[in-house]
């Protein structure tokens, strides 16, 4: 299948991880043939200007020093031996804000950067971005998990992941949730209570095969291992505690705000909780 990246952003606030990030990003551009960019934001709110941004002239008002901050990231370039030419921008101001007016929402754009518990939220929120948030110096990716939907989307998203993730150990998880009825009767005048017919349970097992038999279809094409649950607790709860127990290193995610499943509220739920790096694709 056709790339759907063309470009790979490294999204820098801080030189916290900026080794890890560079060697993944430049790691990335190299085996899927994308440009490779750094962008670096001095968000004042949230990260302080390192001292040795500020040249002597500038140490008074706090300016930034954009001249240092590029040598910096080129010295971190040339000592992981990435001696390619790339475009380095740095700016002050609001990192969400930065990043959309750079990204003029192209899609093909993924952007790299460290976890953040404030910064990261805003970015799956509020942009229509692809993000590879990365909490954990893992160099390989040994087992990756993708939640999925039976649907179009959900097999474009293995589709893709498996195109960007070829040769790594990929696990699939659906938790089936039974649909009911929107008809309710009232009960002591307060309390409404879902009416749960025959029929509305004759319906929510026959979907329940069929989306099961979809996605074993989906192991077999993929090569992928699965598992297909049915819900015990919230959406939520019900994938960070399957997560959390297989020691995952990587989660995939995508979204579309139409769908629960799809949504950014999902994404930063999972987020905050789980201790995985993760790969946001916005389809």
């Amino acid at each position: 299948m056709q790339h759907i990246f063309k470009r790979v952003v490294v999204l820098l606030n801080d030189l916290k991880n900026i080794d890890n990030l560079l060697k993944k990003a430049s790691d990335f551009s190299r085996q899927h043939q994308t440009g490779l960019e750094i962008l670096y934001v001095q968000e004042e709110a949230l990260f302080d200007i390192p001292d040795y941004f500020l040249s002597e002239d500038k140490i008074a008002n706090e300016h930034l020093d954009k001249k240092s901050v590029k040598a910096k990231i080129e010295e971190h370039l040339l000592s992981l031996g990435i001696e390619d030419k790339h475009a380095i921008l740095v700016y002050e101001g609001d990192t969400v804000d930065q990043v959309i007016h750079y990204a003029k929402e192209q899609k093909e754009i993924l952007f790299i950067t460290a976890y953040h518990e404030v910064l990261s939220e805003k970015l799956v929120e509020k942009t229509a971005q692809s993000f590879w948030i990365v909490k954990k110096d893992t160099e390989h990716y040994e087992h990756i998990v993708l939640p999925l939907d039976c649907t179009e989307q959900g097999k474009k998203s293995l589709e893709i992941s498996k195109h960007i993730f070829p040769v790594n150990r990929m696990s699939i998880i659906h938790d089936y949730r039974y649909l009911l009825d929107t008809l309710t009767v009232q009960v002591d005048y307060l309390n409404l209570v879902p009416v749960v017919t025959p029929e509305i349970i004759e319906f929510n097992e026959k979907l329940k095969k069929e989306q099961k038999e979809k996605f074993e279809d989906y192991q077999k094409e993929f090569g992928v291992q699965g598992e297909f649950m049915e819900a015990e607790g919230s959406l939520d709860q019900d994938l960070i505690a399957y997560i959390a127990k297989n020691n995952f290193d990587l989660t995939i995610m995508y979204h579309q705000d139409a769908e629960y499943f799809l949504s950014s509220s999902l994404i930063v739920e999972l987020l905050k909780e789980i201790e995985t790096d993760f790969f946001i694709v916005n389809l």
